[in-house]
């Protein structure tokens, strides 16, 4: 890492693309994510091509402390160590995707629908992170690079096809012309499913224009929308395969019991109208050497519609229980709209400091309701938070970042109002033991508050809302430079979390356990053997453990050992990549059954005839591994996509 640059760490994310720029004493860069002086991981657009990935959750299946994890949706969500699906941050080009997370269970973030092609850069930040992003996450924050239009307007088309009736188009146009850039995408992607009812289309489009209004400004609107429909496979049972019925949350699921789902042979569950846009504009300046600023105004709008067909009486199921006795499709729906603006700064404080500070507001508005009877939910969530934060050169080895950050809840749930509020610092501190080694450790405070939903199902309930969720997270790393062809990064992480807000039964109100403990080990090893033949290992190790009322029990649904290989090798026009990973069991709760572990590789084929035209064959799960990533739910076995890509 670059010794004295490093201690100036939280320039807005945007310039990071930009050249360097000069203090009085010193040179600024924004450079990697090594310079948050936590545990980081990026994969480059040379590695994203070189892999085959598809989409953002092809590319971080294969980073070390992540595991992708099957939600409701069909979609994909990450974990990352060991924390929630919702408790991780998401940046496309500096706005925030996904913003609903932590806000609301059904604003899920499904990570395959954002394509592989319109990504430059991905980057990963895990651990007590920096405060600029917020401090409601326990996970960490995944900072994703689009790319950028260059010379000429130019297309790039990727059209493929594979097995279960599955087609993958995607389009870029993008290009630049004096002060002005631009790139524009749009995808569709259809699956039958290998599961009965399990086909699922997804539309996708995104784009930027970046306008220069200046040699130290710029102004950028960017933007994406994605319709997902899905329909969710019925449980098997891996003993006797047979079909069970899917047993899903509903917007209002305690006035639907399992047992009349189960007497009404309710089937065919999908949502439909799965809708998210998020809409952004935000200007960049760096007035002088010493001081620059950005301001982001954002707006989103998300909604989906939960169905599940349902018997009449004559034909075996009970549905004169329900209002409207007449109807056999049954929808539960979410709708929301919100608003958001952040500001940051940083100006250079002699030679030493790096100061940053910055604001954030949004405000959510949402209801819920169902065409089968009355009820309904409805609410606000507002959120502020703001931050200061000191980047500190000691010297030329010795670098730290103290930073604090204060965040305020205001929700109202049916009329229903509560506040909260948290407060909460960061410090890291990495330190050069040699040009090839380098240690850092990070502690830090985070917080989850309980999601605008959450609340109003406890509300109904008459149960009390749940206490927000404090964590306390710690990391130990080191970094070894073997040569400018190999690395190796090590980590060690604890999270104590108290009051961790679960749901105990399914449909049912929210509670706080009293302490989980989460703790782990990992790490990257990367290594090019030649101009072309390269490989990367990783390994995770973790355990969680509950404790409350005395007793303590594990967490469920967390891996507790995860291992990633990948290899490639490229010779003339040919070039082929090879993926493995293997997955510990895991527990799934005392009422059911554990899921044992399993191992599974890909493979990756391209050949390139020439510079715009390329030919892929993915076969994933090429050893026809039978397994379950998801409880009674087994996984795709082998299967394939061959494809074309070309510019013109």
């Amino acid at each position: 890492m670059a010794a004295i640059a490093a201690g100036f760490v939280f320039l807005p994310q945007v310039y990071a693309a930009d050249s360097a720029y000069k203090t009085d004493a010193i040179t600024v860069e924004a450079e990697d994510v090594d310079k948050y002086l936590v545990t980081t991981n990026t994969i480059t657009e040379q590695e994203i091509a070189e892999r085959g990935y598809r989409n953002l959750a092809d590319i971080l299946s294969q980073v070390p402390g992540l595991y992708m994890a099957p939600a409701d949706k069909n979609s994909k969500m990450v974990r990352i160590r060991g924390a929630e699906v919702g408790q991780t941050k998401v940046y496309i080009d500096g706005i925030p995707a996904f913003p609903l997370n932590g806000i609301a269970s059904n604003a899920a973030a499904d990570l395959s629908t954002i394509p592989a092609d319109s990504i430059a850069k991905v980057e990963i930040i895990k651990g007590p992170g920096p405060v600029k992003y917020g401090t409601d996450y326990k996970g960490g924050v995944i900072l994703v690079t689009t790319k950028d239009g260059n010379g000429a307007g130019k297309f790039r088309l990727s059209i493929a096809g594979g097995s279960h009736h599955t087609y993958d188009m995607h389009l870029c146009y993008s290009g630049s012309d004096k002060n002005i850039s631009y790139t524009l995408n749009a995808s569709k992607r259809h699956t039958g499913g290998y599961l009965p009812n399990s086909a699922n289309d997804k539309l996708y489009f995104d784009g930027k224009i970046k306008f220069k209004m200046s040699d130290k400004s710029f102004l950028m609107l960017s933007g994406y929308y994605s319709n997902m429909d899905s329909e969710i496979s019925n449980s098997v049972d891996p003993i006797t395969r047979k079909t069970l019925i899917a047993n899903i949350n509903w917007s209002l699921a305690q006035n639907i019991p399992n047992a009349v789902k189960r007497n009404n042979k309710a089937n065919n569950w999908h949502y439909k109208g799965f809708k998210q846009t998020n809409i952004a504009l935000q200007y960049e300046s760096r007035p002088s050497d010493k001081w620059q600023y950005d301001v982001k105004y954002y707006h989103l709008i998300d909604e989906n519609n939960l169905w599940v067909h349902n018997l009449s009486t004559s034909e075996g199921g009970s549905i004169s229980s329900y209002s409207y006795a007449a109807l056999e499709w049954y929808r539960s729906g979410w709708f929301s709209t919100g608003n958001g603006i952040e500001t940051n700064a940083s100006a250079a404080l002699g030679n030493k400091h790096q100061l940053s500070f910055g604001a954030k507001y949004i405000k959510l508005d949402w209801h819920t309701d169902e065409n089968n009877t009355n009820l309904s939910d409805k609410g606000t969530d507002k959120r502020t938070g703001f931050y200061i934060e000191d980047a500190w050169s000691f010297n030329a080895k010795t670098r730290m970042t103290i930073g604090v950050r204060h965040e305020s809840l205001s929700q109202d749930a049916n009329n229903i109002k509560s506040t909260d509020h948290a407060i909460d610092p960061v410090l890291n501190i990495t330190h050069d033991l040699t040009k090839s080694d380098t240690l850092r450790f990070s502690v830090g405070r985070t917080h989850v508050f309980v999601q605008a939903k959450s609340a109003a199902t406890n509300i109904r309930a008459n149960v009390p809302v749940p206490k927000p969720e404090r964590d306390r997270n710690f990391e130990f790393g080191w970094k070894h430079r073997f040569s400018p062809k190999s690395e190796l990064d090590l980590a060690v992480f604890y999270t104590d979390v108290t009051d961790r807000i679960v749901r105990l039964v399914r449909g049912g109100p929210y509670y706080n356990v009293d302490q989980t403990k989460i703790r782990g080990v990992e790490f990257g090893y990367q290594h090019k053997f030649t101009q072309n033949f390269s490989s990367f290992a990783n390994y995770t190790w973790m355990s969680a453990e509950d404790k409350a009322n005395g007793k303590t029990t594990g967490a469920t649904g967390i891996p507790h050992q995860i291992f990633n290989l990948g290899l490639t090798y490229r010779e003339g026009k040919w070039r082929s990549t090879l993926l493995g990973r293997a997955v510990s069991g895991w527990t799934n709760g005392s009422s059911y059954p554990n899921s044992t572990g399993y191992f599974t590789a890909d493979l990756d084929l391209r050949y390139e005839p020439q510079t715009d035209l390329g030919v892929f064959l993915r076969v994933n799960n090429i050893f026809n591994r039978d397994y379950q990533d998801k409880l009674y739910h087994p996984a795709e076995g082998t299967n394939f996509l061959l494809g074309v890509d070309m510019s013109f």
